[in-house]
């Protein structure tokens, strides 16, 4: 009898199983087309044995049904790392893809009418001026051309600065879902510990965390530890985006303004490459940077290629760059040791903060070819010398002389009177920068009623081309001309930098000399250098023929007589045109402008730079077009891979439906012979 009546046990333990089996298939089934569901299965083990006396009085052992171990997922975490990683991959490459390709849209095509056009029309029109070089017509058209060239120059650097700009809204929205996926994750956490401490699965909780996981993959790179209680934290950057009870949120400030800790950036700081960028980036909220390198490059091996936003952030770059980003020249001879590792300083920091970047690389390709049709125009027109007596940087200086033909003063003074700092007798300020004049004495001039001279037809916004002095230089033909000092383009801002020294803060001052930096200690530098220190940083900004300070010469759009179009009246030809002058401005289109980057060796001339400059986009396009599609094969190849072990298969769950009703029957039918028996005895006994 008391067999019997344990018996119903072992009946009932195979019902249970029976019935949670054919649950969790149904519940495979339903959700065979819900989004980030993981296969479920029914774990069953052996209930206990009772030891029992056999018929020939041998000890057995009498197994008392099933019991329910745990209903589980069918994951491979293995595989879940290899599709994130891959995954992450995928939406860094993505990132720059459909940068490249945007990019193209916009420097390929301008309102209907590509920029190449505008090139190729103000070379015509100043080669019809060379035929010609006194037709007013032909000079009207130059400056209609050229002011066309600089709109159109201002208006594709406009849609490269606000395309750049519109980056940081993607950016921020990748920011706000890291903190909101994050969030859910730590919601689901708790509802995950709570079920799982008293003995419930959360299954459908945990394939809605991994599913954020895998959203959140795609965005960053991170990694994940799960705890005893089933809760799971995420790692990313060396901190920790979620550990056990807390979230640490993300946020965007200027990447100008704060420093890698998060202090504000000391003023003048030379560690600050994107000084006044006010371009976002990622960091804590708690302070400190989220990526721990700033660099731009990136590397697959360090894992520095991975996530949206990383992708958002190198395409972007650091800052609206301009011509003077590529700072890193023309490669020395290899005997030259110390101008060979100024080269490979100023390379390897180009390769890790300009060249990963998609649109800085533009935004610098472009102004370099604006800058060297603007300069090289201006230059032909209105040559510059070096102040020196026979015009070489070996010369021994100018000497200065008053109107009258005497000797001059010490002191330089300016059209307004005001003293310009340079020595006397030579053309060399006391920092030591060589000096550039207008060359007089072979300038051009318009043939307007004054016969102007020197004037350029492209200008900077704020900064003349010239500082007109009062004194004169005698020139090879002993007629004396103005001393008209040409104001140097500045490639870099002075920077002030605080060191501290035995316990004292001093502070070294950095400026350019000869295209070169000079560092000197404020206390040790003269008032001479003070001033051109002082001066370069109130105006290197302005000093430079960008496209964002480019204009036309005013005095060039109220009178286009005054082109420089004939010889100076001291000049043999007195006065005659010179089609020469104008038709060197037409060979020098032909003349190489350089490589679009340091590291290619194809140099283009100044026609064909904006084709150069297409065509590597192009072909920039393609290589990120590839990679994404082989990408996004591997991420298929490792989802199907996941998918083959925690996707739900209809047949096979059709099949396990059958298999478990046998099941539950087969159970139903032992309760009912038991039941039998039971009541065979019950009544034999009764009677």
């Amino acid at each position: 009898m008391a067999n019997l009546m344990t018996s119903f046990y072992t009946g009932v333990s195979g019902l249970h199983s029976a019935q949670a089996s054919l649950n969790t298939a149904s519940h495979n089934l339903a959700n065979a087309q819900t989004k980030g569901y993981v296969r479920q299965q029914v774990l069953l083990s052996d209930a206990f044995y009772v030891k029992s006396i056999g018929p020939a009085d041998n000890a057995m052992m009498t197994g008392k049904g099933t019991i329910i171990q745990q209903t589980r997922q069918i994951r491979n975490e293995f595989l879940d790392y290899q599709y994130r990683v891959q995954n992450g991959s995928l939406g860094f490459y993505d990132k720059n893809r459909e940068t490249a390709i945007e990019i193209q849209d916009m420097v390929g095509e301008l309102y209907g009418e590509q920029f190449q056009t505008a090139v190729t029309e103000l070379k015509t029109a100043i080669a019809s001026l060379a035929g010609d070089p006194g037709n007013v017509v032909y000079k009207d058209q130059v400056v209609s051309l050229a002011s066309q060239f600089v709109e159109r120059a201002a208006v594709l650097q406009e849609e490269l600065n606000s395309y750049q700009t519109s980056l940081d809204v993607e950016i921020k929205q990748e920011v706000d879902s890291i903190n909101d996926i994050v969030h859910q994750i730590k919601d689901l956490n708790k509802k995950i510990q709570r079920y799982e401490a008293i003995g419930e699965p959360a299954n459908d909780y945990r394939d809605m965390r991994n599913k954020l996981l895998d959203d959140l993959s795609k965005i960053i790179d991170f990694e994940t530890n799960e705890e005893k209680d089933g809760t799971i934290t995420i790692f990313a950057q060396g901190q920790f985006l979620l550990d056990t009870t807390n979230q640490y949120r993300l946020t965007t400030v200027p990447i100008g303004k704060y420093d890698r800790n998060g202090q504000l950036w000391p003023v003048d700081d030379p560690d600050n490459r994107d000084a006044g960028s006010m371009l976002l980036k990622v960091k804590w909220e708690n302070g400190g940077d989220f990526f721990k390198d700033d660099k731009l490059e990136y590397d697959s091996s360090k894992r520095t290629d991975m996530g949206t936003l990383r992708g958002l952030m190198v395409a972007r770059g650091g800052h609206a760059a301009k011509y003077t980003d590529n700072n890193v020249g023309e490669k020395p001879p290899a005997s030259d040791t110390q101008a060979m590792m100024v080269y490979d300083d100023r390379l390897e920091a180009y390769n890790s903060y300009i060249d990963p970047s998609i649109v800085m690389t533009i935004q610098i390709q472009f102004d370099t070819m604006v800058h060297g049709i603007v300069t090289m125009i201006n230059d032909t027109l209105c040559p510059l010398t070096y102040g020196t007596d026979n015009g070489e940087l070996g010369g021994t200086g100018l000497v200065l002389y008053n109107k009258d033909g005497s000797a001059a003063t010490a002191k330089l003074k300016d059209e307004n009177g005001t003293e310009v700092n340079m020595t006397a007798g030579t053309l060399t300020d006391t920092a030591g920068n060589k000096v550039r004049i207008l060359d007089f004495e072979h300038a051009f001039i318009g043939d307007d009623k004054l016969g102007t001279a020197g004037t350029e037809i492209f200008s900077r916004r704020g900064m003349e081309r010239y500082t007109k002095t009062d004194q004169f230089y005698k020139g090879t033909d002993g007629n004396l001309y103005p001393v008209w000092i040409y104001n140097e383009e500045i490639t870099e801002a002075p920077t002030a930098d605080i060191r501290s020294e035995g316990g004292t803060d001093v502070t070294y001052k950095t400026w350019l000399v000869n295209g070169k930096r000079v560092t000197k200690k404020d206390t040790e530098m003269t008032d001479a250098e003070k001033t051109i220190w002082q001066s370069q940083k109130d105006s290197w900004n302005k000093s430079l023929y960008t496209t964002s300070q480019l204009t036309m010469n005013p005095d060039i759009l109220q009178d286009s007589s005054r082109i420089p179009t004939k010889f100076h009246e001291n000049r043999p030809q007195r006065g005659g045109y010179s089609n020469e002058a104008i038709l060197q401005v037409v060979k020098n289109f032909d003349e190489s402008l350089g490589t679009l980057d340091p590291n290619s060796q194809t140099e283009f001339d100044v026609t064909h730079y904006y084709a150069g400059i297409i065509g590597n986009l192009a072909t920039v396009s393609n290589v990120w077009n590839g990679i994404v599609e082989n990408q996004e094969l591997t991420v298929h190849s490792c989802d199907n891979e996941r998918q083959d072990v925690m996707g739900v298969s209809s047949d096979e769950e059709l099949s396990d439906l059958i298999k478990f009703q046998r099941c539950y029957d087969a159970s139903s039918r032992y309760i009912t012979v038991i039941d039998e028996m039971l009541e065979h005895i019950i009544n034999r006994l009764a009677q």
